[in-house]
């Protein structure tokens, strides 16, 4: 097909199309309904020695070859039937097999595609004709050689052959379709991509119950040994008849003069805080409307658009939060207003920017056009930098945060602490409560983005997300109280990174997913693998860590909120 009847059959693509890498183009297979193809030459090639090289690497480097018949992607036949764990197909297809896995010290190519259609008759039709509807879509790669094999009417895909390897001087690439009758209606033929195995299933939900121990596990905890210490302080502090030595001599409320007190940097934990809370306000959004439907995956990108649109409309709720922080940290500015619009997409955007180089620089289809840089750059600019600022003049206007107790004018001396409250410990210990609860859900997403599954458990996801957040405020909320315990007041700062270091554990967990998992043979992937790696760990840096200090402050102020202050 010449290369200007392709670019004008190109669909268009969505914006989250475009920033996942998909490039949809018309093929140079047929198809006709119900019409079965034996053999069909597609075309031969006389291979260059450039084209060898870069075939042999692709295929190296487990490299999958990706079709789309009347919007269903083509799953490999007999990928839903390797493991006991999952019976969700794999989309796509080997273009080879390696060499290190072809018993044969050299690299074999995939040159002919057994194409499976399967169809449903409607029950209605157009003109008096019946209609079709295809319900699956599956293709079963080989390698033939087709000097030794005829490709025709008479062709047999079980006869054999010799392969074909990446170092033959011509290549001749055939294919062949089969139509075959399906029950399965049109409502459910995505099922085959998304539904579960019961193995699955009872993984998930092992997983659920593990999350919600966790979380009913720290609850507990706060509930009858926090709580009790707290009532308890409580008591002593506010008995009149106590001696006012005794009641000075230890404990979190020697500290009540600190504990408010404004943390260093407290500009840019304005920031970070505000723009937690638009990255809380988007995933909620979008996952509740993912578990409800809204998001099929049918629609190719919508999940990601979603998610961007999300957040640029909730900059109202980041430059709201970021106002009333800074107001009561007495830093009232439209330049920190104006920071926190471009702090965290702006971050994002560089990162994304860089790595997109990767993709040009490798001349990969995957890149993402410069006009579509530019349309995130729009959204910015006319949408989410407009919100932003209207959030912080009604976040200015607001009455500012009051505390329960006045800030003495001199610092107290903070003694030596234990181990577990100084840095890094502190950084890093609240994290593995939430990332141990959604462990298995990390490692299905992971499966998801990096080896073609399609990932579809939104309502397991919505559990998760929800008990990643309480369990990972509840164990910075101990830690703190601790801290205060040990007459230690900077909490500012350790309850938002405490919170956060769930990101950290995640970004732990990709190196070695990468190490044991993938196979990723060259240098620029895993740069492009870390580095998306890095921006979602990040990403949950920001929003969980928003969630922790905002828990944080409540239980700070309500604490200090009790106890009487001569």
């Amino acid at each position: 097909m010449p290369a200007e009847d392709i670019k004008a059959q190109k669909q268009r693509l969505n914006l989250g199309e475009i920033l996942w890498g998909d490039q949809v183009e018309p093929s140079l297979f047929e198809f006709e309904v119900l019409t079965n193809i034996t053999c069909a030459s597609l075309c031969v090639r006389q291979m260059k020695l450039k084209e060898k090289e870069l075939l042999t690497k692709r295929i190296e480097e487990n490299y999958r070859g990706n079709l789309i018949l009347d919007n269903l992607p083509v799953s490999e036949e007999g990928s839903g039937s390797r493991s006991r764990f999952s019976k969700v197909v794999s989309t796509g297809f080997p273009i080879g097999i390696p060499k290190r896995r072809s018993g044969m010290g050299r690299t074999v190519v995939f040159n002919h595609l057994e194409f499976s259609v399967f169809f449903h008759e409607s029950d209605t039709s157009v003109e008096d004709e019946d209609t079709y509807r295809i319900v699956g879509f599956q293709v079963s790669p080989m390698s033939i050689d087709f000097a030794d094999t005829d490709c025709g009417p008479k062709f047999s895909p079980e006869a054999g052959g010799s392969p074909v390897f990446s170092t033959d001087d011509s290549i001749r690439w055939t294919y062949s379709v089969h139509w075959y009758p399906s029950d399965v209606e049109w409502s459910t033929r995505w099922d085959i991509y998304l539904k579960a195995s019961p193995m699955e299933n009872r993984i998930h939900w092992f997983s659920i119950i593990n999350s919600l121990i966790i979380v009913i596990v720290l609850s507990v905890f706060i509930a009858f040994v926090l709580l009790r210490a707290l009532r308890r302080d409580l008591a002593r502090y506010n008995d009149p008849e106590a001696i006012q030595e005794d009641r000075d001599e230890s404990g979190w409320k020697l500290v009540h003069g600190d504990v408010f007190r404004k943390p260093e940097r407290a500009g840019l934990l304005s920031v970070f805080v505000g723009s937690g809370v638009q990255l809380i306000g988007m995933a909620s959004v979008t996952i509740i409307f993912a578990a409800f439907g809204f998001l099929s995956p049918a629609n190719r990108g919508s999940l990601l658009t979603a998610l961007i649109v999300t957040f640029v409309l909730l900059g109202f709720a980041n430059g709201y939060v970021t106002a009333r922080l800074a107001k009561y940290f007495k830093m009232r500015s439209w330049r920190i207003i104006f920071i926190t619009s471009i702090f965290f997409p702006g971050q994002m955007f560089i990162a994304y920017f860089l790595l997109n180089l990767v993709h040009w620089g490798n001349k990969a289809s995957s890149a993402t056009p410069f006009m579509s840089i530019l349309t995130l750059v729009a959204l910015w600019t006319f949408v989410s930098l407009p919100l932003v600022l209207v959030g912080g003049g009604f976040g200015y206007r607001a009455d500012e945060l009051t505390v329960p107790v006045k800030v003495t004018s001199i610092p107290r001396t903070i003694p030596p602490q234990p181990w577990y409250i100084q840095y890094p410990a502190a950084a890093i210990l609240p994290g593995f409560l939430p990332f141990g609860a959604a462990f298995i859900e990390s490692v299905l997403i992971l499966s998801s983005v990096w080896q073609g599954r399609v990932y579809y458990v939104f309502g397991f996801l919505a559990l998760v997300f929800v008990m990643v957040l309480l369990t990972a405020a509840e164990a910075t909320i101990v830690l703190i109280y601790v801290q205060l315990v040990n007459l230690e007041y900077r909490w500012w700062w350790r309850s938002f990174i405490g919170a956060g270091s769930y990101g950290i554990w995640l970004m732990g967990y990709s190196v070695l997913y990468y190490l044991i998992v993938l196979s990723v043979r060259s240098w620029w992937s895993s740069v492009l693998y870390f580095g998306y790696m890095a921006m979602a760990s990040y990403f949950c840096f920001v929003m969980i860590g928003a969630f922790g200090f905002l828990l944080t402050f409540v239980f700070v102020r309500i604490i200090y909120g009790s106890i009487k202050i001569d």
